[in-house]
């Protein structure tokens, strides 16, 4: 796959003293951990620019986060429906809080979980 010029400039750019730095100083202000999943940053993890105005990603500020490679890349994959219909977080919560329950509580859960997902299908 070929890269854009933003991209080319970007991949320049994490490559410099100044960047690597930031990088350094993210990682020990978040105590080396993912700011998302609160787990230990891992091999290949990144820093998550929030700010998208590419005009931006040359600025070094609070706006970068340490993430690892599949939380960064789940964050941006959220963000693409997000912005679009929000309602999208409350939805992933409640598929969580169900499976939750469904997998970590009894039978008289998993029966309510089931005529829950039977009210949903005959809604829509």
């Amino acid at each position: 796959m070929a890269m854009n010029e933003i991209q080319k400039i970007k991949r320049y750019f994490r490559n410099t003293k100044a960047f690597k730095q930031h990088k350094a100083k993210k990682k020990k202000e978040f105590g080396g951990l993912d700011t998302i999943t609160m787990h230990k940053l891992r091999k290949g993890w990144s820093l998550h620019h929030e700010d998208l105005n590419e005009e931006h990603y040359k600025i070094l500020n609070d706006y970068f986060l340490p993430m690892n490679n599949l939380t960064h890349k789940f964050i941006h994959w959220l963000y693409g429906y997000y912005i679009k219909d929000p309602q999208i977080i409350d939805r992933i919560k409640a598929e969580m809080d169900r499976m939750k329950a469904i997998n970590q509580g009894g039978d008289n859960e998993q029966a309510e979980q089931k005529a829950r997902i039977e009210k949903i299908r005959k809604n829509n």
